[in-house]
């Protein structure tokens, strides 16, 4: 069999390793048999409960705190036991869990009969001991613990072990512990699996490492693990985690499945890490259900995600009603997109006021758009102080629409500084709006590098003012880079680049990221490079989009292209809407249209209105239509315009016809 890897599982069943701080010689069973672990030892969840009751809120294998930096109570916390009462004499039977209940009388009755039987009996001493321990009297607990303890009673060997952490003794303790480890104690085998684990932490930090520490740690945590303590199986999993171990999971459910939420909670986590959803959320609840604040937020977000608001804002306010602010902040959240801004303000109130720079800055934001932008500034400033660059963005802007750019340019500083692209683009706009381009460059060029859209596009313009071949280069990448991400006027420019290249289908691309945002220009350039290619629904529909937006000549083109394919209605409607915006050539294709239905009367109002601004060609078809009609006058009439705006092949006939008309009436 090969070499075993660092930190492997291995069976606990093994004989213990020899606790190097033991004293050579020393007989580590005791010089009696051990007493058995009572209810009168220790728990580990610091609440008045049996041994193997709940959690510790602290992860010791997590920590790189040295030992010393531990609380004892983090290890083994000593539990007041409460004595049955056995008559109504008041004599007192064997301890079973607290002592909350007793009066002095009883207590002091108690403690007699216990200094009676100490000397010669090991469990009186024990419990002696935790009495005293109760009041503060560490000298004369200590002093009955250790003779318990060397008597054999294990329990009196791990209480002594937590007053001598408690007192910094850590050799002691560690002495203690094992003794009352290798005696078939749990607590202690636990206790002192953790003090060693946190050891090896103590000597990664410092640049050293004891492998018979690691061993002893990962061998003592895994008997008292598979002894049925949860919180052992629970570090175990943390340590196995962190060196990337599959057994980590093993741990986790071991200790998970005996009621521990933290440990469900992890294995909620690892499921989540590798995209098990469902098993994620099937833990994270059995954590929740149990009060574990992390797991209620992570279902809750899990919950969102699929679509189940309600479920999600239900386990949002459990967490949120405990003081967590990441639950608070995604309650206002889904409370504004339910409408109802009183209560997102109310959640994020509460999450600000615990010191969350996020719901603070959203705070800010709901205040400044009712109006309240005194009150905004005030949240947004506690934002800022947090940590939260929107805050500090949020109030430039602030300082922006009161024209303070001096205020402005500091609080765009503070966010541009901590990364916030967007501040770096407001900061360069203000710098180029002083002409100081040097600085401003700079600061767009990190607005850029940060993702900042605009700050790319500002920056293309940047460079697009300089005239060499290299800073149009330059520009055009600019543009490139921020129209790929969306934007519009980067697209437009890009588009204009390209086309006047005669990169039509790159232009065409470009267009359609621009016109697709709104751009009415590059809506009516991609509607001609489509005709151009002979796609006339393509270019049928920009040119709509474009004449929608009131762009006349648009409204023309998509009048032209409706016309050809029959649709003289609405040919006539987009002809009509250029009319009506004052366009000659409107009013002129709208009378065609008439004509062609065969409607003179109705083409007439529109002929003369394009004959009246200059339009030879409707003048030409009035004097048709007068002569006609018998109208001579009217004929003649409408040949000066036509002479005077006409083509000139239009322009010789009016002048011949005129000449004729003039010769007819004098005749």
């Amino acid at each position: 069999m090969g070499a075993r890897r660092h930190g492997e599982e291995r069976s606990a069943t093994a004989r213990p390793p020899v606790d190097p701080a033991r004293n050579p010689g020393e007989d580590p069973y005791g010089a009696h048999e051990s007493a058995a672990e009572g209810p009168d030892t220790v728990v580990l969840d610091g609440v008045s409960a049996r041994a193997s009751a709940g959690p510790l809120p602290t992860s010791f294998a997590s920590s790189a705190a040295p030992p010393g930096g531990k609380r004892p109570d983090e290890y083994a916390v000593l539990v007041p036991f409460r004595p049955r009462r056995a008559s109504d004499a008041g004599l007192v039977g064997e301890a079973a869990a607290s002592g909350d209940d007793l009066d002095r009388r009883e207590l002091a009755e108690l403690e007699r009969r216990y200094r009676d039987r100490a000397g010669r009996d090991a469990t009186a001493a024990s419990r002696l001991g935790l009495m005293l321990l109760r009041r503060g009297e560490e000298d004369e607990a200590e002093a009955w613990l250790r003779r318990a303890a060397e008597a054999g009673h294990r329990g009196a060997a791990t209480n002594l072990g937590v007053l001598m952490h408690r007192q910094g003794r850590f050799p002691e303790a560690r002495r203690w512990w094992f003794r009352a480890a290798e005696a078939g104690s749990r607590i202690s085998a636990f206790s002192l699996g953790a003090l060693l684990l946190d050891s090896v932490a103590e000597q990664h930090t410092a640049g050293t490492h004891d492998n018979e520490d690691l061993n002893q740690a990962l061998y003592w945590l895994r008997n008292a693990a598979e002894a049925g303590h949860v919180r052992a199986a629970l570090v175990l999993g943390e340590y196995h985690e962190q060196q990337g171990h599959e057994s980590a999971e093993r741990w986790y459910r071991r200790a998970a499945e005996a009621g521990h939420p933290e440990a469900a909670y992890r294995l909620g986590c690892l499921n989540h890490e590798r995209g098990d959803e469902r098993g994620a959320s099937a833990w994270y609840l059995r954590a929740a259900s149990c009060g574990h604040i992390g797991s209620a937020v992570r279902l809750a977000r899990l919950l969102q995600r699929a679509g189940d608001v309600d479920e999600a804002e239900g386990w949002y306010r459990l967490a949120a009603e405990e003081g967590d602010a990441d639950a608070a902040r995604a309650l206002g959240f889904l409370r504004q997109d339910a409408g109802d801004a009183e209560a997102a303000a109310q959640w994020w109130l509460r999450a600000a006021e615990a010191g969350d720079g996020t719901s603070a800055n959203a705070l800010g934001a709901l205040l400044a758009a009712a109006g309240r932008d005194g009150e905004a500034a005030h949240w947004y400033e506690r934002a800022a102080a947090t940590g939260e660059s929107n805050g500090a963005f949020n109030l430039g802007l602030l300082h922006t629409a009161r024209d303070d750019d001096a205020a402005a340019e500091r609080w765009y500083r503070m966010a541009a500084y901590a990364g916030h692209a967007e501040a770096a683009n407001a900061l360069a706009g203000l710098l180029f709006a002083r002409d100081d381009e040097e600085e401003a460059e700079a600061w767009f060029a990190r607005a850029s590098e940060g993702g900042s859209l605009d700050g790319a596009y500002n920056l293309g313009i940047l460079y697009a003012r300089r005239s060499t071949p290299e800073s149009q280069a330059a520009a055009e990448r600019c543009w490139s880079r921020a129209a790929d991400g969306g934007h519009p006027d980067a697209a437009l420019q890009l588009g204009l680049i390209r086309e006047r290249r005669g990169d039509e289908q790159a232009a065409v691309r470009a267009y359609r990221i621009a016109a697709g945002e709104g751009r009415t220009t590059a809506a009516v350039r991609l509607a001609g490079l489509l005709a151009r290619f002979g796609d006339r629904d393509g270019a049928e529909h920009w040119y709509a989009v474009a004449a929608d937006d009131g762009h006349v000549p648009a409204m023309l083109r998509c009048g032209v292209l409706l016309a050809r394919r029959g649709a003289d209605g609405s040919a006539a409607r987009r002809f009509r809407a250029a009319a009506d915006a004052g366009s000659v050539a409107g009013a002129w294709n709208l009378a065609l249209t008439h004509l062609r239905r065969g409607d003179p009367k109705g083409a007439d109002p529109w002929l003369r209105a394009a004959a009246d601004r200059g339009h030879g060609r409707a003048a030409m078809r009035l004097v048709v239509l007068a002569l006609k009609a018998g109208d001579v006058a009217g004929a003649e009439h409408w040949c000066g315009p036509v002479i005077d705006h006409g083509p000139p092949e239009l322009a010789d006939r009016a002048r011949r016809l005129l000449v004729a008309l003039r010769e007819e009436m004098a005749s």
